[in-house]
């Protein structure tokens, strides 16, 4: 009995935070927001989390339990201060997915439903919906995930030259050549991508309005967009694929491979963390989980080198 109490109160004390970490949330992108009609939404929905929290907090003091005061969380504080500096539009996907987790974490609690909030926390994350309003939060996301690309995939590929027990200037120069070949490798896929998407996406439009001939604009306009694609791919990419080359370049012999493993690792922590921004996960779980995940794939490729090296009698 006693179990199911703590288990009760610690429930509705979360759902409570949560309310109110969302409130305090909208708030603050409201006093940011430039756009009229957004910051309108805004405002409504930090009515709604605070609506929302005043239904838990009863449900708290009708269960004998003191409200605590109030501070917002950590997650939170990081997304009104990235929203700051680099505007509101940054943070919607992240806003969008913590949305859909609560939608989600209140579809199993019979007084959510009731209340209606699954449905209203789903409505929530429609509003937030806007043409253009997710891009800078979206270009995050891909930044993300081509800095780790570029990090766990040359952090492997030096792992596995140094299971092999060759010299560290092969090593190192494995690394140069993985982070630049790499890195043009994901330019050229990028370039691809896009000149194809946007090459048909055009076609289409021509023969719609009864053109036959292809357009010089629209050739030159896919052309740009390709080269930016392709550009931005390749530093990110580049960038990650640094991480583990530069201890061999700055340590000396004795610590370049202690170096590498370590900056590498500390790296896809950060990564990790930043992930935590849009998978509605604690910084600590992502970033654990990123660095889990890089050290057991750089281990394969440490064991796959050793048992070449083996084979190949040393």
């Amino acid at each position: 009995m006693g179990r199911a109490r703590t288990h009760k109160h610690a429930r509705l004390l979360g759902n409570w935070r949560s309310e109110r970490d969302g409130a305090a949330l909208y708030g603050a992108l409201a006093r940011l927001e430039d756009d009229a009609s957004r910051r309108a939404v805004f405002l409504e929905l930090a009515d709604a989390e605070r609506r929302h929290a005043a239904f838990w907090e009863a449900q708290l003091h009708e269960s004998g339990q003191i409200v605590p005061a109030f501070r917002p969380s950590a997650r939170i504080r990081i997304l009104i201060l990235l929203a700051r500096h680099f505007g509101v539009g940054f943070v919607v996907p992240s806003v969008i997915t913590r949305e859909m987790n609560e939608r989600d974490g209140y579809a199993g609690q019979p007084d959510a439903i009731d209340a209606g909030l699954p449905s209203e926390e789903h409505l929530h994350a429609a509003a937030l919906r806007a043409p253009g309003q997710a891009a800078l939060g979206s270009k995050l996301r891909a930044a993300v995930l081509g800095a780790n690309d570029g990090l766990a995939s040359n952090f492997c590929l030096m792992m596995g030259m140094t299971g092999a027990q060759v010299s560290a200037p092969i090593v190192l120069l494995t690394g140069v050549a993985g982070q630049l070949g790499g890195a043009c490798s994901m330019a050229l896929g990028e370039w691809l991508s896009v000149t194809n998407a946007r090459e048909l996406a055009l076609s289409q439009i021509d023969r719609a309005i009864g053109t036959r001939a292809p357009q010089v604009a629209h050739a030159d306009l896919a052309a740009g967009d390709a080269a930016s694609a392709a550009g931005l791919s390749f530093m990110l990419f580049a960038l990650g694929a640094l991480v583990p080359v530069l201890p061999f370049l700055l340590f000396p012999a004795g610590l370049r491979i202690a170096g590498s493993i370590a900056a590498s690792a500390a790296a896809l922590f950060v990564l990790g963390v930043v992930t935590s921004l849009f998978n509605a996960r604690s910084a600590l779980y992502s970033g654990l989980r990123q660095t889990l995940f890089g050290a057991a794939a750089a281990f394969v490729t440490y064991g796959a080198g050793r048992v070449f090296e083996a084979l190949a009698g040393g």
